[in-house]
């Protein structure tokens, strides 16, 4: 059994553009100035900023370890949220070029 599926969004243009708001369309302008592999790029420099920040900590008598930790797993935590924005970038692009093909202006 072969099942096809339309993936269209002929008949949601209309709907979306009613539905997004001035932020979301201005969210979608900044970020797509930057290629999808900059936030990969960000998020490998985050790892390895993270990494080296946790490597140099060092072990303190009285309060356990140095700030350096700390910092080490704030930065840490930039690397999904910068991953999942990357994503973002990338289906807001595909998005744009599938309308552009049809011919349907955003």
């Amino acid at each position: 059994m072969d099942q096809s599926f339309d993936v269209s969004t002929q008949g949601m243009t209309s709907t979306l553009n009613k539905n997004e708001g001035r932020t979301t369309q201005l969210i979608e302008r900044q970020t797509s100035r930057l290629p999808s592999i900059a936030y990969l790029g960000l998020a490998f420099g985050s790892m390895v900023l993270s990494a080296s920040l946790a490597a140099s900590a060092r072990p303190q008598r009285r309060f356990g370890y140095s700030k350096r930790l700390e910092l080490a797993n704030f930065v840490g935590q930039w690397v999904p949220s910068l991953l999942l924005i990357g994503v973002y970038n990338k289906i807001v692009k595909l998005e744009n070029e599938m309308l552009s093909s049809r011919g349907v202006v955003r």
